[in-house]
């Protein structure tokens, strides 16, 4: 049995010999929209957007999930807090240390519906335990997917495995869309502030915490007492 490498590109043949994999067995994969970026630079607008594209003109079936430690909308909905986005969309929700709890669901409404589920979209995709395996997944299914998040926590350190998609992207023939946010000083925002009671959050407080009390902030700005190094 043959194996390929990537998308596109070389494997090894049946009888040995290098072929071209451009066509064995791996049209039926999915692609992955990657939408990264800090704080309030519009990730979730823009992966409600994309949905509503897919949804009005595509005539595409996505699915939506939402990790349970996402506080920044009501249970069951992802909502944008850019005014003139699309606003809110239902979002099927589950524990975000249990992201496969979402596969059955997915099964059953395809059960249900007689139809396939071409996109699976996911906000907030830092906080996701097995990100990286799940997503690989459903593009082995043949689903496209769509997964916005940070990739910094509060400590300037990768946040959960949104970093780790970048492979699936160069693997699976997707694309990488970064949004800009900008400090208050109107410099460009690299970092999301963590703030508890308006003043900078600690190196020790936990990473994942209820509330949204985050500003963008550049380098020069960005705050972190008790940073070890």
């Amino acid at each position: 049995m043959g194996f390929s490498l990537g998308r596109w590109g070389w494997g090894l043949g049946d009888n040995g010999g290098l072929e071209n994999c451009a066509v064995v067995g791996r049209s039926e994969l999915g692609r992955l929209e990657l939408i990264v970026g800090p704080m309030r630079s519009n990730k979730t607008a823009e992966l409600l957007r994309r949905i509503e594209i897919r949804r009005q003109y595509a005539k595409q079936d996505v699915l939506l999930l939402k990790p349970s430690a996402d506080t920044k909308a009501a249970s069951g909905l992802v909502e944008s807090r850019n005014a003139n986005g699309c606003g809110k969309m239902e979002a099927v929700e589950f524990p975000y240390a249990d992201v496969w709890s979402a596969m059955p669901i997915l099964e059953e409404r395809e059960r249900r519906t007689g139809k396939r589920i071409e996109c699976v979209a996911m906000d907030e995709g830092q906080f996701v335990a097995d990100l990286f395996l799940f997503t690989k997944r459903l593009l082995e299914s043949g689903h496209d997917v769509m997964v916005s998040g940070l990739e910094l926590d509060f400590r300037g350190m990768p946040f959960g495995e949104m970093l780790d998609l970048n492979w699936l992207v160069r693997m699976y023939a997707g694309n990488i869309t970064e949004l800009v946010a900008y400090c208050s000083c109107g410099a460009k925002a690299l970092y999301p502030q963590r703030l508890i009671d308006g003043k900078p959050a600690p190196y020790d407080s936990p990473i994942i915490m209820a509330g949204d009390n985050y500003e963008p902030r550049c380098g020069e700005h960005f705050i972190l007492p008790g940073k070890p190094h």
